[in-house]
Order: structure tokens, then sequence, then C-alpha cells
């Protein structure tokens, strides 16, 4: 059976704007499986934060809602940005040095705890990026820099990133023997694929486009 896979990713969103269309952009689909990339709007963009409690209360309302229709579930953590860059690109008023990753660890480890809360399974993409993705200022940062992509951006990952996230979202879904009948991909930008050709399509080096034909390999004969 092929399995299908839908973009829910916007770009901006915080929980409480995915928790708005919830109902519209995954619900509607009947999704066998959903998964939910999260988190660095509600820490660190000063135009959408989010208190911590509210994120998770966010979360929960959505796992609950998601899981009256009987579909599995990921969690997925955001992965860390690119603290100098961020800062820059979003005019905060901040200490020169000020590192923005201790805050969406919070959330991370927030996210975490109410998986395990909620016997929901999780994917913790900012200890694997921490451990792995060399964020930071140079070419070969997972996360997009002036660097390797000719502009100061510091939250969202290369191609090669996106790569990475696919490489792992994938086995998670497959240990966890989720249903990948209908997957729905919740989220925000990362979820889109910005700012990549084929963003939120089947196409291009986006994690949703890329699971697509991982999930769909498994099908041939």
């Amino acid at each position: 059976m092929k399995c299908e896979v839908i973009h829910a990713g916007y770009p901006g969103d915080n929980t409480s704007a995915m928790r708005r269309r919830l109902s519209r952009d995954v619900l509607a689909h009947d999704p066998t499986c959903v998964t939910i990339l999260c988190g660095t709007n509600d820490a660190v963009n000063p135009r959408a934060l989010v208190p911590r409690r509210e994120f998770l209360d966010n979360l929960e309302a959505m796992i609950s809602a998601i899981r009256e229709t009987d579909a599995d579930i990921l969690l997925i953590a955001p992965p860390p940005v690119f603290s100098p860059e961020v800062i820059e690109r979003y005019g905060f008023d901040l200490p020169a040095g000020t590192d923005l990753n201790p805050g969406i660890r919070e959330y991370a480890d927030g996210m975490k705890r109410l998986a395990e809360r909620l016997g929901v399974p999780f994917l913790d993409l900012f200890s694997i990026f921490r451990e792995i993705g060399n964020v930071g200022p140079g070419r070969e940062s997972l996360i997009r820099n002036e660097a390797n992509s000719g502009t100061k951006d510091g939250a969202h990952p290369t191609e090669e990133g996106y790569r990475l996230i696919a490489a792992l979202i994938y086995p998670a879904l497959r240990d966890n023997c989720c249903d990948c009948t209908r997957l729905v991909c919740f989220g925000d930008s990362i979820t889109h694929g910005y700012p990549f050709p084929g963003m939120g399509t089947l196409e291009g080096t986006n994690f949703p486009a890329l699971l697509f034909h991982l999930l769909n390999r498994e099908e041939e004969p």
C-alpha cells in the first residue's frame, strides 16, 4: 500500500497558531500518523513567543485531539540555532554573545517529559544536532549560516540538515510501528522546507518529500 505524505508546515507558526489550524490542516485529512515538529518560534522568535507552560499545554491539547482519531504520533524537538545570526536577523536587543540555545533546550526538555508522561514517541533533534550538526559559523554547519548559504539565517537546516532529519524520522516511525498509510507532517518552516525549491511539496529536499520517497521505497517489489 502506497504511503501518502501531506505537508502541514507553515512558516513562522508557533504552537498557538498550530493549535488553531489543527482541525483544518491535520484532522481533516484523517491521518493514520502525525509528526509534530515545533518549538523554535515559541522559544526564540520575538514575533511568536509562547511561554513554556502554554507551549506544553498547546502540545498536550493537540496530542489529545489527534489521539481521538486513533492516529499514531511522533513528537519532535526542534534543532538548535546559531545564535549570533538569529539575534541579528530578528533584531533582538540582547548583549553580544547571548546564547539562545539554553532556552530552546528548556522547551525540548519539556517536550521530552510530556512525551514520556503521555506515552508518545519522541525524537530529540536538538540533542542530535548539538552532537553532530556542527552548528556554528563554519561551512560544515547543518544549520544555514552566511558561510554555507550566503545568508545570515541561523535557524533553518541546510539541504544536508533536512536529509539528516528525514533519515532520523524514518527509523523513528518504523521502530515505533507507526502506521504511515496517511502521514501528516505538522509544524513550522522547518517542516515546510524553507528556503529550498519544492518547499511545501513532495519535491526537493524538504524532509516530508524525503520521507515520502523513503516510505514508498519499502513498498517496491
